[in-house]
């Protein structure tokens, strides 16, 4: 499968999630899922959830209809589109969050994102990654062994983003939901600042680490569409995102919650990171 063609091609159902966002931002009503599990109070989610994830799997079916499916809204689907859409045993599958950042969308923040990728199920490993923003037209594209690219506009030219070195990176981790007291006693121990999150959206906090704006996020008990897409962008450029085994993370189509996810553009960062919690 030729991945940079298909996210090149997927690139204006992006914009048309963003157009759909923006419109209705502000007109929709919140609405709570259940809770998944024990680590989850609730989920907010919107109507603006379901039209983007239409958009995005009817876009990707046409380019390749071939594709397994997964994405985090997908049981909301009318059942005669899910009949449709039916899951296939093949070897690439596309992960879609039509809105990530659910929360700050319905607050009218300007940090919510669209994100798709696609998933090997032969190696676990993600082959691409799309997010965009578009409050401020941001399209952040990633695909293994070709590199991570960055556009500005709706038609923005993809320009290489800026592979940063480990000793440009800020030594601070994000104090993010469900981490335990004996997370803050590590980060203390190895040096490492502990800074608030700007955002509810993973996209937004994921990208400062993928900028460099944040050594590091380490994240428990998150599903797996929170981090997949981002793992590809961080890879790409020349980061790590590990598992709570220490190996680089892989993924199932379902995207369970993981344990422990820790993301650095240094892989030492992150290397130090998840030996220091996981002894902790």
């Amino acid at each position: 499968m030729d991945l940079l063609r298909f996210c090149l091609d997927m690139r204006c159902a992006l914009y048309q999630c963003g157009q759909v966002a923006r419109t209705l931002q502000g007109r929709v009503e919140r609405e709570d899922k259940e809770p998944d599990s024990i680590h989850q109070m609730s989920t907010s989610v919107s109507v603006v959830d379901r039209l983007c994830q239409e958009l995005l799997l009817l876009r990707a079916i046409e380019l390749a209809p071939e594709l397994a499916l997964h994405s985090e809204e997908f049981e909301e689907l009318p059942g005669s589109l899910r009949d449709l859409l039916g899951p296939t045993d093949a070897r690439y599958a596309l992960i879609v969050d039509p809105v990530d950042g659910t929360t700050d969308y319905l607050e009218g923040k300007s940090t919510y994102a669209h994100m798709l990728g696609i998933l090997d199920r032969e190696t676990g490993r993600m082959g691409c990654g799309m997010i965009y923003f578009p409050e401020s037209a941001r399209l952040i594209l990633a695909v293994r062994q070709v590199g991570a690219f960055l556009a500005t506009g709706f038609w923005g030219i993809l320009r290489p983003m800026v592979r940063l070195q480990p000793d440009q990176l800020p030594s601070t981790v994000e104090d993010v939901k469900r981490l335990q007291p004996t997370d803050y006693q590590a980060f203390a121990r190895l040096g490492f600042d502990i800074v608030p999150p700007e955002s509810a959206s993973a996209a937004h906090e994921l990208t400062r680490v993928a900028e460099g704006g944040l050594g590091a996020m380490a994240m428990r008990h998150f599903h797996g569409h929170d981090t997949a897409i981002s793992s590809v962008i961080i890879e790409e450029l020349g980061g790590a995102v590990l598992d709570e085994h220490g190996k680089p993370v892989t993924y199932t189509l379902e995207m369970p919650r993981t344990p422990l996810i820790v993301s650095s553009l240094s892989s030492a960062y992150a290397q130090e990171l998840l030996e220091a919690l996981s002894a902790s």
